[in-house]
């Protein structure tokens, strides 16, 4: 059975969360900051030239569309085209989603196509439905093209979440950016193609400032966490007797090691996440009755997940930060404060703020103590 504990616990494939960018190796090994962001500049000069860096390959395999009819790249020839690769619960993508907004908004009317390409990382995230929901969500208004098989993801040679590829009138990319952040940069360039090209209008030669970040990357100094067998990464309470697709009894920890996450009660672990499944309490969670728990300690100011449920049933939860519920001042986006009580419900597959510490990037200790099975973990995710 070797075999088999080497698949539960060996995260398959490195991934890698730097600096607002979710990367993906297939070839293993952690990437350099040089890799992923490539060498220090300053801002784009609109008197520079853009290199060109190649040919920008035909959107392949989309199976379906939000906000348009179908398009191509053959037939978008004659307009500048940025090709936003995102994934709707990647909490770095959802942090780019005001910026591209505001240049689809800025640019439209001067032959500026902003095109989305949904490459998801689960299989739920795959349902037009799901797309759609989040799409109108966040207020996304320009094309977004449904990539489920990372068709056009593969022909691109894409390997992140998010990533830009910024292309001319003749269909040659001439930029891409990986990850959060260099706003200013990305929009130099795309003016500087539409200037290149003749058909940026002279009210929108702008000087362009970097805007904040809003996240302290260098503060948070936790990794992005998965929990399911194929990729899990930092299980504090490894277990021999774990096996894929089998029920598996795991025992409240005395000690909680940073940066470790523990199960405590039943929980399968499938190839994308783990399930709180139906059993007998371990003596832990007898006094308390309740179905399961889930215990991280982690150092940053935001403690997300992205969780679904067994059969769409809604499972509840209480949440304790260092041993207190969390009140007004640090419960996240998906917390309820109900009689001093900190609860959320989890009533679907998507992203869950649990908890927003503001500017305090301290270690801190989260209990989600769950009230009955069929809860799916996914990730945790930081910042």
């Amino acid at each position: 059975m070797i075999v088999m504990r080497r698949v539960i616990f060996v995260l398959v494939g490195a991934l890698l969360l730097v600096g607002g960018v979710t990367y993906v190796n297939k070839k293993g090994g952690m990437p350099s900051r040089e890799d992923i962001f490539g060498k220090p500049r300053n801002l784009i000069s609109k008197s520079e030239k853009l290199p060109l860096v190649q040919r920008a390959p035909e959107l392949v395999g989309i199976e379906g569309w939000i906000n348009t009819e179908p398009l191509t790249l053959a037939g978008l020839k004659g307009k500048v085209v940025l090709v936003d690769f995102w994934t709707y619960t990647c909490i770095n993508c959802i942090r780019t989603f005001p910026h591209t907004s505001e240049w689809y908004e800025r640019y439209k009317d001067n032959d500026f196509v902003l095109l989305g390409v949904h490459s998801p990382e689960f299989e739920f995230e795959k349902k037009k439905e799901n797309v759609k929901a989040e799409v109108e969500k966040y207020g996304i208004e320009y094309p977004v093209a449904l990539d489920n098989e990372h068709k056009t993801w593969n022909a691109f040679a894409n390997r992140y979440w998010p990533a830009h590829y910024l292309i001319d009138v003749e269909g040659n990319i001439r930029y891409r950016h990986f990850g959060e952040g260099r706003y200013a940069e990305t929009e130099a360039a795309i003016q500087q193609l539409l200037l290149e090209a003749g058909i940026l209008s002279i009210d929108k030669i702008v000087e362009i400032a970097e805007p904040p970040s809003g996240v302290e990357f260098q503060k948070i100094g936790t990794p992005e966490i998965y929990l399911g067998y194929l990729r899990i990464n930092n299980l504090g309470n490894r277990d021999v007797d774990v096996r894929p697709d089998m029920p598996h009894t795991f025992e409240e920890p005395s000690d909680i090691v940073p940066n470790r996450f523990y199960f405590v009660g039943q929980w399968t672990l499938r190839g994308e996440f783990a399930e709180l499944t139906d059993a007998t309490d371990p003596p832990s969670l007898k006094s308390y009755g309740e179905a399961g728990k889930l215990i991280i300690r982690y150092k940053a100011n935001k403690i997300n997940m992205v969780l679904d449920t067994k059969d769409g049933d809604a499972v509840g939860a209480e949440l304790k930060l260092d041993g207190e519920y969390l009140t007004e001042k640090n419960k996240g986006a998906h917390v309820r404060i109900e009689n001093g009580v900190s609860r959320a419900t989890i009533n679907g597959p998507g992203f869950y703020n649990f908890v927003d510490t503001g500017g305090d990037y301290d270690w801190h200790t989260l209990e989600i103590i769950l009230d009955s099975p069929g809860l799916r973990a996914f990730t945790f995710t930081f910042g």
